[in-house]
């Protein structure tokens, strides 16, 4: 959440990835900022596209477009409006443009646990024309989606603590490994700042492994909705990435990040779940 003190620049001055490979310039097209704002706030959060058939989505978690916690179970904001930025073909230049977010176009924001169901949401867009967009269906391979790999890249936009001009975004890397023992890891924290928990509690937390899977290191406020990419190898020792899910939110006590499981999220994006 960031104070907001302009809402009238819909023209950004240009923005340089700071990726320092050929695979991560491209890799760090394909994530998006987007913001939310009520009154002076604003609400930052990443998003990218998805293509089916004849239709563009727009993508991130359901919290950061609508502002309900699943986290909290509660709304946190509320907004008809949201915010994408997105790069000119063949230019330097940002463009900021208004989405409709309201309930005739979402339905009406729901309240719900992330034990229950994932964090995400889909919007149909008209992608505009000068828009350098590129889908995540490029980098969606079967094979892959429940493999290992050798490290974890997300590009999405944290913002800097105190007041900021309106829709300032700047992309950040983050790379680490998808941690095994997340789920153990994450139980022994409930056990030592929650005792009084029971076991059937820890348990129900637990099970949201159906959904989800931690990576390390923890990813700040901002990463929220971005697609994660693994790092893998092919037969001939190539480097590959893939699509292997989306940030959901950081876990402050073992400094860790939950992800929604890269086949989950496919079966959302293809109206399977």
């Amino acid at each position: 959440m960031k104070t907001l003190y302009s809402l009238f620049t819909l023209f950004i001055t240009p923005f340089f990835p700071s990726a320092q490979t050929s695979y991560n310039q491209e890799l760090a097209k394909y994530s998006y900022p987007i913001f939310a704002v009520t009154g002076n706030q604003q609400y930052t959060g990443t998003a990218f596209f998805y293509r089916s058939s004849d239709t563009t989505f727009l993508v991130s978690n359901y919290h950061a477009i609508k502002g309900m916690s699943p986290l909290k179970q509660a709304i946190t904001f509320n907004a008809d409006t949201l915010y994408l930025k997105y790069r000119v073909k063949n230019s330097h230049e940002l463009k900021v443009i208004p989405i409709n977010i309201s309930e005739e176009i979402t339905g009406k924001t729901e309240i719900f646990s992330m034990v229950d169901r994932i964090d995400l949401l889909k919007i149909p867009v008209k992608a505009p024309d000068d828009a350098d967009i590129l889908f995540i269906n490029d980098l969606i391979d079967h094979d892959y989606l429940n493999a290992e790999p050798e490290e974890i890249v997300v590009f999405g936009y944290p913002t800097r603590p105190g007041s900021i001009p309106a829709f300032h975004s700047r992309q950040q890397r983050l790379e680490g490994q998808v941690n095994p023992n997340g789920f153990t890891d994450y139980d022994a924290s409930l056990k030592l700042n929650f005792p009084a928990a029971s076991d059937s509690a820890r348990a129900i937390l637990g099970a949201t492994s159906r959904y989800y899977y931690f990576i390390k290191p923890y990813a700040s406020q901002g990463y929220s909705g971005a697609p994660v990419f693994g790092k893998f190898r092919t037969v001939d020792n190539g480097i590959i990435y893939r699509f292997m899910g989306v940030i959901f939110a950081g876990q402050p006590t073992t400094r860790q990040t939950w992800a929604i499981k890269g086949t989950v999220a496919l079966q959302y994006l293809q109206g399977e779940l």
